[in-house]
């Protein structure tokens, strides 16, 4: 008997038979929904969160002369060096040509210099004491000229003559005798072959330092 027939001619077999069908039917169906859940969606993988750092705070540098004014400085303590050194020779002839002298200054500024010490070596002047800036500061600098203004200080600045057997006697008829105040100047530097050097005194006041 064909399988047709027997399913015809037994109504227990073609309910069973209908119920395994339905059974795979149905089995088909949630077999398809969870191949389409799978294809269609895809798991989310939960962002990680960057952290966010505090920038910290740049250290603030002190400010600086800048590196022309700073060589116009230095150039300006080489300078009143030269000229206490000098100052400090006359004790015996030949301070006029004292090497330290040329090498800090150029004429006019140099000439004056040599002239003055070329006078203390014809009257027997001796200089006693240093001259001491204060606060320099550049107030123009044109990268070739440039001016520096300050309060020079002369710590026991005196002249003597060597008289009466040797004993030193004051020579008051100097421009800054008495000494131990300020006086106000303002020196030009030119720019000599890479070189600052000091070349003229702007202007000079002896006993007053106002606006210097």
């Amino acid at each position: 008997m064909s399988t047709r027939k027997r399913l015809a001619s037994c109504p227990g077999e073609r309910l069973l038979a209908r119920g395994k069908a339905r059974l795979m039917l149905v089995s088909l169906a949630l077999a398809s929904l969870v191949i389409a859940t799978g294809c269609g969606s895809s798991a989310r993988a939960t962002p990680k969160q960057t952290p966010t750092s505090t920038p910290s705070a740049t250290p603030t540098a002190s400010p600086t002369p800048d590196a022309s004014d700073a060589a116009v400085l230095a150039a300006y303590q080489a300078y009143f060096a030269a000229v206490d050194q000098a100052n400090a020779a006359t004790s015996s002839p030949g301070a006029w040509n004292l090497p330290a002298l040329s090498a800090t200054m150029v004429n006019p500024l140099l000439q004056q210099w040599q002239s003055e010490f070329i006078q203390f070596d014809a009257q027997g002047i001796i200089v006693q004491g240093t001259l001491t800036p204060q606060h320099p500061r550049v107030t123009s600098n044109t990268g070739t000229t440039a001016v520096v203004s300050d309060c020079l200080w002369d710590v026991a600045f005196e002249y003597y003559r060597s008289t009466n057997g040797g004993t030193p006697d004051a020579v008051p008829s100097q421009p800054d005798w008495p000494s131990g105040g300020g006086d106000g100047e303002r020196i030009t530097f030119t720019l000599v072959s890479g070189k600052w050097m000091a070349s003229s005194v702007a202007s000079l006041e002896y006993g007053n330092c106002t606006g210097y």
